[in-house]
């Protein structure tokens, strides 16, 4: 695995190099996408080594990436590619993915029985794999495989559903747009019409699913938003349909629509984590890794938390506008900034509530943002100042400790620009908190785990004495930090 990693870093490294040096240049709007990409990754490593380098493998011109992710689909457990499986590894307290480093299928357990994502390759490895794992979990003639949700119809995803069918009585849910898709499909799916685009919710094998075709990938494709249990909580994550683009203009048209709609999705559902069947292109498959030699964490390593979620979407668009810019040179579209609500050092405390609207490109000047108080429906509203900040002084409140406090920023957008709604919330507290932060995290620079970029108050780059110092000074007099 440490040769793989390796080879991802360096294949990612590569195509941001391209990225930078086009940039330089003179910039045309696939240059402007892509470097749009680079950006509202956030600075995060992961999102730029996964996220961003898979889905802008193509307007990089480093497809290399995904050539090499196609050689790790090992179907038999055998020959020199064997270290690429992946046994069955619980995700949730409900969900357990099993596969290889190219793609997985994912087992859910339902009261009544199972329901799975995907089928596998073919029927080989899906009696070799995938029904030894439902064995292993208690599949049982009173507790069956009911359904399977399929992505869609390329062989990779529904190459075991015909085996299914013939051997668990189980239907498969397709697509309807790829009913054909590579020959007539044998194994009897039921349709999932690919004509209606909106976002419902569909019971497959007695679990809700919240479906939404997104055609682009193929025609049929079909993303989805499920409910899982995470150490006793419920999350909501993301299931995309397909990830990969094709040459075609018309292909890519539809699938730069498909991502904007997944990406409203993300947000009107706050789905806060992945199960993606290619699980290379999020960086599950580093995650799955890691559950292996470690164990669970809590939360879960499949969550990713909202805003990364959502980031990854805004990279997604960003990688399509750039590839449909290349194929069409005629084509122009406005880049979508992600933005980032933070609340400001000893902020929100009583008396003063204050945060900063930014993005990749620096701080929002000009913008309105609003303060709510949760309990009482109180609102603030203020004026962003050069440095992106807005403040409430003391006509807002006072509000006790622990009452929440949101923070929301409702976008812009302009010809060149879409500037993407955000928001935030955290307790009215007196400071210590950030402080202690602060003081835990001094040394700590950007890019590093341990650094806050709300705690660095000089935005120097790393915390330090003076943040701290400055965090000092902005907490209320009469607070005393034990």
């Amino acid at each position: 695995m440490e040769k793989k990693l390796t080879t991802f870093v360096r294949w990612a490294a590569a195509g941001l190099a391209v990225t930078s040096a086009c940039i330089a240049a003179a910039a045309t709007q696939t240059d402007i996408h892509r470097d749009a990409a680079t950006r509202n990754t956030g600075g995060d490593p992961f999102t730029t080594q996964y996220a961003r380098a898979f889905y802008c493998n193509l307007p990089d011109n480093n497809n290399g990436i995904v050539v090499e992710a196609r050689g790790w689909n090992n179907t038999t457990g055998t020959g020199s590619n064997a270290q690429y499986r992946i046994p069955l590894t619980q995700i949730f307290d409900d969900v357990w993915a099993i596969g290889n480093h190219y793609v997985v299928q994912y087992i859910i357990k339902t009261p009544d029985g199972f329901v799975q994502v995907d089928s596998g390759n073919n029927a080989n490895e899906y009696q070799t794999f995938d029904y030894q794992a439902l064995l292993t979990l208690g599949l049982s003639p009173s507790y069956p495989l009911k359904n399977i949700f399929l992505t869609h119809g390329h062989g990779d995803h529904d190459g075991g559903a015909q085996w299914v069918l013939d051997n668990l009585n189980a239907r498969s849910y397709l697509g309807s747009a790829d009913i054909n898709l590579g020959g007539a499909k044998t194994y009897n799916p039921i349709l999932i019409d690919s004509t209606d685009h909106s976002m419902r919710q569909m019971s497959i094998g007695g679990k809700t699913f919240w479906i939404m075709p997104t055609p682009g990938h193929t025609p049929g494709s079909t993303s989805a938003v499920l409910e899982v249990k995470d150490w006793g909580t419920t999350r909501r994550v993301l299931i995309n349909g397909g990830q990969s683009m094709t040459n075609s203009i018309a292909d890519v048209q539809q699938y730069l629509d498909s991502i904007e709609r997944t990406y409203a999705m993300v947000q009107a559902l706050n789905v806060e984590g992945v199960m993606t069947p290619h699980i290379y292109w999020d960086g599950e498959g580093a995650k799955l890794d890691e559950i292996n030699a470690k164990g669970r964490s809590n939360p879960g390593q499949n969550i990713y938390g909202h805003d990364k979620v959502a980031r990854q979407m805004a990279i997604a668009r960003e990688c399509s506008a750039a590839w449909l810019t290349n194929l069409d040179a005629t084509a122009s579209f406005p880049v979508w900034r992600y933005n980032s609500v933070d609340f400001m050092p000893a902020s929100p405390i009583s008396g003063r509530f204050s945060a900063k609207v930014s993005n990749g490109w620096g701080p929002l000047a000009n913008q309105q943002v609003t303060f709510k108080h949760e309990a009482s429906g109180a609102t603030c509203a203020a004026t962003t100042d050069a440095t992106g900040v807005a403040t409430c002084g003391s006509s807002f409140g006072p509000f006790p400790q622990n009452d929440s406090i949101s923070v929301s920023y409702a976008g812009a957008s302009s010809a060149d620009f879409v500037d993407l709604p955000a928001q935030a919330s955290a307790p009215v507290s007196n400071g210590c908190g950030d402080l202690a932060a602060a003081k835990a995290a001094v040394g700590a620079k950007q890019g590093s785990a341990a650094y806050v970029a709300r705690l660095d108050i000089d935005g120097n780059g790393v915390i330090d004495i003076r943040d701290i110092a400055g965090i000092s000074r902005l907490m209320a007099a009469n607070t005393a930090c034990h």
